[in-house]
């Protein structure tokens, strides 16, 4: 794994154990990426892809439950797709769902690495608009105060008493121990807007106050449990992306 290039995540998706074997010694050769799960169904395909967010999904199409077509549509996370089948009458489908590449099995380690290969220079594209979006949206000083409106009634918070914010159905929640407050702000904004020393995105659903941080364990898959300094000793349950962002700001 090249250290000096950005990593890109991957997941991938097949119900047959040989596929699954074979796809993940091959990925094993590729460098500059890593794979953060798979998923031998359709559903656990939906679940994987929506906690992890990876960059790429290599999704066969025929499998238990939800097969790879339909299970796009039921994604909250929208990642780059390899479509890996043994058939290939999906070929014309697939490039509608607007796929970065499809495999017909028994594909050879060249022919995936091709496909990761362009995967990867979409990746990168992707990685320095970003970048460059952030250097230009970030506001030169934090947020110092939050607004929180019920009714006619304006409550300023101010960050440093907030232990958590939180997502629920697209809403904004800031957690004050035992109160919550409805925020106007998404969380991608506030995650912007907010000391990025002092509040961490630990999951798509939770942005953290390490400040207000009691205790953190290790939990499985790689990921973490974060418990907070509230009354309640909440417990926040990081995505791998977020235990590896969280444990780069603590330096552990």
């Amino acid at each position: 794994m090249n250290k000096e290039q950005p990593i890109m995540r991957i997941v991938f998706a097949d119900d047959e154990l040989p596929a699954r074997e074979k796809i993940s010694h091959q990925l094993s050769l590729i460098p500059n990426i890593e794979v953060v799960g798979f998923a031998t169904t359709g559903k656990e395909a939906i679940t994987l892809i929506n906690d992890e967010q990876p960059d790429l999904v290599l999704l066969d199409i025929q499998m238990p439950e939800i097969n790879g077509m339909d299970l796009l549509s039921l994604l909250t996370h929208k990642p780059m797709v390899i479509f890996t089948t043994a058939y290939d009458q999906y070929a014309i489908a697939a490039f509608e769902q607007a796929s970065t590449d499809y495999l017909l099995k028994p594909f050879p380690l060249a022919r995936l690495k091709s496909a990761i290969d362009k995967a990867y220079t979409a990746f990168l594209q992707k990685e320095a608009l970003q970048v460059h979006s952030e250097q230009v949206n970030r506001p030169q000083q934090p947020m110092k105060r939050l607004i929180s409106k019920s009714g006619e009634r304006m409550i300023i918070l101010s960050p440093d008493d907030i232990f958590y914010i939180k997502s629920e159905q697209g809403n904004s929640f800031a957690v004050n121990d035992d109160k919550q407050h409805y925020l106007n702000e998404t969380l991608d904004q506030l995650e912007l807007n907010l000391s990025e020393s002092q509040y961490v995105r630990i999951h798509r659903s939770y942005l953290v106050n390490i400040d207000k941080i009691k205790e953190i364990q290790r939990w499985f898959n790689g990921k973490l449990m974060v418990i907070m300094a509230d009354d309640k000793k909440s417990e926040l349950s990081t995505s791998r992306a977020g235990a590896d962002k969280l444990k780069q700001v603590l330096g552990i």
